[in-house]
């Protein structure tokens, strides 16, 4: 691939209202649109959303290396994976402008050869992907009437946002949402490294009478994860502590969780995620892969992560009806909890 135009625009999206999480609220996503054309003028698009909060570089960071980016592209296709990771090294510090700038060389290539993301990598995609519900740091009134919204509209596994500054907040609200889910819902919940290890322990062996399916990042450091459950039934899912393959194979070779939470934008794109899928496949690690509350752009790469793991679970794709607008149609919509791919 020679002689591409790269341009970029940035966006701004607002959220209907603000969604709320231990580590404060999300009000609004920044990022950019990365486009790649070729002398034929045809046309690859990518989206980087950079979220720091959650492990990412910053917007001005993008920014920045955008101004004076010089993509110097050599693939293979026939090994494309390292091909990519090759060409694309200089942005590993930068995985939601490498995410976008490797969607886009991927869609652009598609394009060229005619071809779908699947048949290029050879990987099967499954046809329907359950996806969770998610209900946010609320009060307990609107988090019950989320729980009852998500449940009417076909949602079989809610992920409710914890850590507030009082757990017996956060027991009483998880125990009103299973109230209203029922036993046939399942439930997580995530923390977002909010508690420490010894707070972990005390609140997750009172939360084992709701049978929660995992608690997500409920300490910070991942260090901490084997002490913490030793000591209740829950499994544990590592998210913020997954930002490189390095920190997947040490989490699997430790035995420090149960499940690895993927986020395609934070880990630097598909050929990242896919080399941390297959090690976690080898292993038998539950994976769930997760947007990072980006646009429906970016939100397609991340929904084929999902489609291509071997065994299923519900994803946290099911983000695109928080925002106000759009900058395009969503290519995958969610019915009845399910997102149905082709």
């Amino acid at each position: 691939m020679t002689n591409l135009e790269l341009t970029y625009s940035p966006y701004h999206l607002q959220l209907s209202m603000p969604f709320v999480t231990s580590k404060g609220e999300i009000k609004e996503r920044k990022g950019f649109v990365i486009s790649l054309k070729n002398l034929e003028h045809a046309q690859g698009i990518g989206e980087a959303a950079p979220l720091p909060e959650f492990g990412s570089e910053s917007f001005e960071d993008d920014e920045k290396a955008l101004e004076n980016i010089n993509l110097n592209l050599k693939l293979d296709l026939n090994d494309l994976m390292p091909s990519i990771e090759n060409s694309l090294a200089d942005f590993d510090h930068l995985p939601a402008l490498r995410s976008g700038l490797e969607q886009a060389i991927l869609n652009l290539i598609c394009i060229e050869r005619t071809t779908t993301l699947s048949e290029l990598f050879h990987k099967p995609v499954t046809r329907n992907i359950a996806v969770n519900g998610v209900i946010g740091m609320a009060a307990k009134t609107e988090s019950v009437n989320k729980a009852k919204e998500l449940k009417s509209k076909g949602f079989r596994t809610l992920k409710i946002k914890a850590g507030r500054e009082k757990f017996e907040s956060d027991l009483e609200i998880i125990s009103a949402i299973r109230n209203e889910a029922g036993r046939n819902t399942k439930l997580r919940i995530d923390v977002n490294g909010k508690w420490s290890p010894e707070e972990a322990a005390v609140n997750l062996k009172q939360l084992e009478q709701f049978d929660i399916e995992y608690a997500e990042q409920p300490v910070k450091d991942i260090n901490d994860f084997p002490s913490v459950s030793a000591g209740t039934t829950i499994p544990l899912a590592a998210d913020e502590s997954v930002r490189s393959y390095t920190d997947a194979v040490d989490i699997m070779k430790n035995h420090s969780a149960s499940v690895l939470i993927l986020k395609p934008m934070m880990l630097g794109g598909l050929t990242h995620t896919f080399r941390i899928i297959d090690e976690a496949e080898k292993n038998g690690m539950k994976i769930v892969i997760t947007s990072s509350f980006e646009s429906s752009i970016g939100r397609s790469a991340a929904v084929f992560a999902a489609a291509v793991l071997k065994e299923q679970t519900a994803h946290g794709l099911a983000v695109h009806d928080y925002f106000k607008d759009t900058i395009v149609n969503d290519p995958f919509p969610v019915e009845n909890g399910l997102i149905k791919i082709g």
